[in-house]
């Protein structure tokens, strides 16, 4: 493993997410589904949205793991096993309800508001990209390797949740920060940095972005399909068509029969 970040086999990523695992979490994407708001008739429907709290927790549950830190922790869980991961989500954009070409979402894998972040507009104006890249470096490096002593891990993993429409996707990277020294500066726009050989080019970026301070992850889930390294859960149920307040209007009898009825066919939809 050369690079950094390096996607994670599909068989490998099976040996953590097991069926029983895969199965929770097909559960949790069907309550979150149930859980959304139903359209108006003619409403296209929205995306799914499932707060990262939600996500972490999944995993928690799919894994039998510890939830460990919050916010800017480097790590979400911490397997007995001694290894912990980051727990993410990102957005796909869809066409004709497959993953289209192009990068996802993006997700913050450091940053910080001292040092060379706080420099950062005047490394911009100077054109000194190594110096951007060679501080986010060292900073992703420390933030991984204190995590890995403090909580006497022997690896870092990265499971990421999909969500392409109405669709879920999970896939894993290794992490191997041994090899942050083979990275290097690729490309530079007005407020980015892009870097190379911090995971494959075909597989997503990961670049400083100037006005957040941070360095961040972009994936290409096409790419990653097309390789066969991405888990489709199967998804059952759908958002679906209701006016509510119609009947919210009705007499408390006839209200509490209708919403029991719609509830139900919502559980027999999603579950």
């Amino acid at each position: 493993m050369s690079n950094v970040i390096t996607p994670m086999s599909l068989n490998k990523l099976k040996c953590f997410f097991d069926k029983e695992a895969i199965d929770t979490i097909n559960y949790f994407i069907a309550k979150s589904v149930f859980a959304q708001p139903e359209l108006m008739a003619g409403q296209l429907p929205n995306p799914i949205q499932v707060p990262k709290e939600h996500i972490e927790q999944w995993v928690v549950q799919a894994l039998n793991v510890t939830p460990v830190g919050a916010g800017s922790f480097p790590v979400d869980v911490i397997s007995s096993d001694g290894w912990g991961a980051d727990v993410k989500m990102l957005s796909c954009k869809v066409k004709d309800d497959k993953l289209a070409t192009g990068e996802s979402g993006e997700t913050s894998l450091c940053g910080k508001f001292t040092g060379i972040c706080s420099d950062l507009d005047t490394l911009f104006l100077d054109e000194d990209y190594n110096k951007i890249v060679k501080g986010f470096k060292n900073i992703y490096s420390k933030k991984i390797t204190s995590v890995m002593k403090e909580k006497n891990l022997s690896h870092i993993y990265y499971f990421i949740v999909l969500r392409a429409g109405l669709k879920f996707y999970l896939c894993g990277m290794d992490v191997n920060v041994a090899n942050i020294e083979k990275v290097k500066y690729l490309r530079n726009t007005d407020q980015n940095v892009w870097t190379k050989n911090f995971m494959e080019e075909r597989y997503g970026s990961i670049r400083v972005y100037k006005s957040k301070k941070r360095m961040e992850l972009r994936l290409r889930p096409k790419q990653w399909y097309q390789e066969n390294l991405l888990y489709e859960f199967s998804l059952q149920g759908d958002v679906l068509v209701k006016g509510i307040k119609d009947i919210m209007k009705m007499n408390n009898n006839d209200k509490s029969e209708s919403l029991r009825q719609h509830i139900n066919y919502l559980i027999d939809v999603n579950f």
